[in-house]
């Protein structure tokens, strides 16, 4: 007797539920819910059918939020909200700026990139896809190789762009990722002389809320900044030719600074002949934003190893 109960009970377990159950499940839950639960395996979908899917056609909200649940279980694959859709990881290329250069529909991940001005103020490499892309991997299986592989992505190598006839600039930035997040570290190298300076008048965007640029003065330059700070910083420079003249270096920031309002962190340096005479004034006015606040140095600190020393007129940023 007790035999055929134990018997009976397997076969009970083996069982499906019953239909009526698996239907009132599905309409207990969310429509995003439900039609996940319609993949859950074939005899389900067979009894649920598609209109919980169906449904999710009609409300784009819907679908993204469907396509952030099915994610989880997708470990090769991010969603993309400006796509609405999932990018496979492993095809990373076509989200950075390589990718660009094969002829193809760019993706709206990438123009979203470019209307947010975030290569203005990261780098051309950078792409806020890959960088998902980063940190879900190595959230998912650490610091791997292909982990690696994605941050190397993110990256920049060196490279050199001329602004006018007199001043080049170079330009490179790695990314590193720490208890979950990721950071950026970009240096920037003007070579040139003052005149080249005051010609071709170059400038670089740090963050949004600062930048250096070049004024109408010769052999000027000035920190341009959208907040008020009582900091004035001031260099030498030479305003003649400076070719075999000894170069002499100053920091126009001696100690690491930080933006107000976002998490950004900033050095300068500069090397210039002897006898140079130029100021680098900081331009304030009040902003409608409000204060953030974060320890010095802590975003930094993750590259503080292994910088390069350039010669030049140098600006390291961290973000």
């Amino acid at each position: 007797m007790s035999a055929g109960i134990r018997s009976k009970r397997k076969f009970a377990f083996g069982q499906a539920p019953p239909t009526e159950l698996l239907q009132q499940i599905a309409n207990d839950l969310p429509v995003t819910s439900a039609a996940l639960f319609s993949l859950s395996c074939r005899h389900i979908y067979l009894l649920i059918g598609t209109r919980y899917l169906e449904k999710l056609t009609t409300s784009s909200r819907r679908a993204l939020a469907f396509l952030k649940l099915l994610e989880h279980d997708l470990p090769k694959h991010i969603v993309c909200n400006s796509c609405r859709k999932l990018h496979r990881i492993e095809d990373v290329k076509k989200y950075t700026e390589i990718g660009l250069q094969v002829p193809r529909a760019v993706p709206h991940c990438l123009s979203d990139d470019e209307e947010a001005e975030v290569t203005s103020y990261m780098y051309e490499s950078f792409s806020t896809t890959v960088c998902k892309m980063a940190l879900k991997h190595y959230h998912l299986f650490g610091h791997d190789l292909r982990s690696r592989q994605l941050l190397n992505h993110l990256s920049q190598k060196s490279r050199t762009t001329s602004w006018g006839t007199y001043v080049q600039e170079q330009e490179e930035a790695d990314c590193q990722i720490r208890n979950g997040s990721l950071f950026t570290c970009k240096r920037v190298a003007f070579h040139g002389t003052c005149r080249g300076i005051e010609r071709d008048s170059p400038f670089l965007e740090i963050c949004p809320h600062l930048e250096l640029e070049s004024s109408l003065r010769s052999a000027r330059l000035r920190l341009k900044t959208t907040y008020r700070s009582r900091k004035k910083w001031s260099v030498s420079l030479h305003s003649k030719n400076s070719t075999g003249i000894k170069k002499t270096p100053w920091d126009l920031c001696p100690e690491l600074q930080q933006c107000q309002y976002c998490r950004t962190e900033y050095r300068f340096s500069f090397e210039h002949g002897d006898g140079c005479a130029a100021h680098f004034p900081i331009d304030d006015s009040l902003p409608n934003l409000q204060p953030i606040q974060f320890p010095r140095g802590a975003i930094a600190s993750v590259f503080e190893s292994g910088e390069p020393n350039w010669a030049g007129d140098e600006v390291s940023y961290f973000s």
